[in-house]
């Protein structure tokens, strides 16, 4: 019973504990925690399971795989909802927080008169700018004024929205969503300039706003959410399966013969 509790925990609670926001919202920077927990709990079966131990090794990779899929799954799911339950955060009440990541929905402006087009080519080659880009890079912010005053010190965070070239041309509200992602200095410098006085601008390091980019484009369809969540319970359910029978025969009475 006490191996068979083993493999219930690796196949099915731990990547259950892992869909828990309280659990896996710091998990993104130790990945390979939650799989690794997995896979330890099945160890004691791989290693007493000595005429099925292949078996019990699938099961525990099965077990990893799933604890793997998890942790996203509630998030995915969320965002590939016609009618999203994701907060919408309204860029005109204040900047993204710092600590926002993940996917999110951001309501504000499309500045498509600043933008970086973005060429998908091969290593080495040019793209050919007459054709149209696969993707824009341009500013998402919470007004449509031109320059953007400042209060107190401190450059508050902004978003680059990747979008369709299709999105472009709508100076009205949007509400996009997407997944947070680092964007490169040199992308901020070509889309914003901080302004320090009224003749020159400064485009030193220094005086660069904080930027995150906001992928929309990199969002899952809801038949690849479901597609995931079918494969990571047909893991665990597998795995528990698998670890299940190769617990020793022996290790399976629940009571002792009677004498």
């Amino acid at each position: 019973m006490v191996l068979r509790a083993f493999a219930t925990l690796a196949a099915i609670a731990v990547p259950l504990l892992l869909m828990i926001d309280a659990v896996s919202d710091p998990l993104p920077a130790l990945a390979w925690l939650g799989p690794s927990i997995a896979a330890a709990c099945a160890l004691p079966i791989v290693l007493a399971a000595k005429q099925a131990r292949g078996q019990a090794l699938i099961g525990a990779g099965l077990a990893a795989l799933a604890a793997a899929a998890t942790p996203e799954l509630p998030e995915l799911l969320a965002i590939t909802r016609a009618e999203s339950s994701l907060v919408v955060h309204d860029l005109r009440e204040g900047s993204l927080p710092a600590d926002q990541d993940g996917y999110v929905a951001v309501r504000g402006f499309l500045r498509s008169d600043w933008q970086v087009d973005e060429y998908r080519v091969a290593k080495g080659e040019r793209p050919d700018q007459n054709e149209q880009a696969e993707a824009v890079l341009v500013p998402l912010l919470g007004t449509d004024a031109a320059v953007i005053e400042v209060e107190g010190e401190e450059l508050e965070r902004v978003i680059v929205a990747r979008v369709s070239p299709t999105q472009l041309g709508v100076r009205s509200l949007v509400t996009l969503r997407g997944r947070i992602g680092s964007v490169s200095p040199e992308i901020v410098d070509s889309l914003f300039a901080v302004q320090v006085d009224e003749k020159g601008q400064a485009t030193a390091t220094g005086l660069r706003p904080q930027a995150v980019l906001l992928d929309t484009l990199e969002v899952p369809t809801r038949g690849q959410a479901i597609t995931r969540l079918a494969l990571a319970i047909a893991s665990a359910l597998l795995s528990l399966l698998l670890l299940w029978l190769a617990v020793p025969r022996s290790q399976r009475q629940t009571a002792p013969n009677a004498a």
